[in-house]
């Protein structure tokens, strides 16, 4: 009897060759799915993570263009240094530099348009007459500044290659940062 059961045990064992590899590799293949579904949940946290991040980014940078925008001159500095703050950040894409190279451009152009209007409004000679205006060539390419504006505060704005006046010494600063932003994320987005 004890014979009998011993063939049953060996036939029994002795099944097809690729059941007996199969067998043997089990655990392994149990190993590789877990540290596949490990990877997996690894991959799932970090792409989390970086919308997180971005999300985050996203939400300071709409804080300080609101701030860039306000018409109080140091509101926008503000504004403006947050954001070419926030334009060094890895997060930034190229969509986001050429925003950001927009937002200073129109900075710059909300401050010299809206106080060139202000200024053909004024009659020269009345108070708070002088805003930003451009240099006025002079023959031979020299530039002077008008007689009437020699209180106004020069700013070379590098991104245009021009320079403005500014009014006071606060709207020179807002135009010197938006400029720095423009300049910022000008050289990022090419290169």
């Amino acid at each position: 009897m004890l014979g009998t059961q011993t063939t049953a045990v060996t036939q029994a064992g002795a099944g097809p060759e690729w059941l007996q590899y199969v067998a043997a590799f089990a655990p392994l293949s149990a190993l590789l799915a877990a540290v596949i579904a490990g990877w997996i949940a690894w991959r799932t946290l970090a792409q989390r993570r970086e919308a997180d991040r971005r999300d985050q980014w996203w939400q300071r940078t709409q804080w300080a263009i609101g701030l860039a925008m306000d018409p109080d001159f140091s509101r926008a500095v503000v504004g403006l240094i947050a954001l070419k703050h926030l334009a060094g950040s890895d997060l930034c894409t190229a969509e986001d530099y050429e925003m950001l190279d927009k937002i200073g451009g129109a900075k710059i152009d909300a401050l010299t348009l809206s106080e060139e209007s202000a200024e053909r409004r004024r009659l020269p000679g009345q108070p708070g007459h002088g805003g930003p205006v451009r240099d006025e060539p002079r023959p031979g390419g020299a530039r002077q500044v008008p007689s009437a504006r020699a209180d106004l505060i020069p700013v070379d704005l590098k991104s245009r290659g021009e320079r403005v006046f500014a009014g006071s010494p606060e709207m020179a600063k807002a135009l010197e940062e938006a400029d720095r932003l423009v300049s910022f994320a000008a050289a990022r987005r090419s290169g």
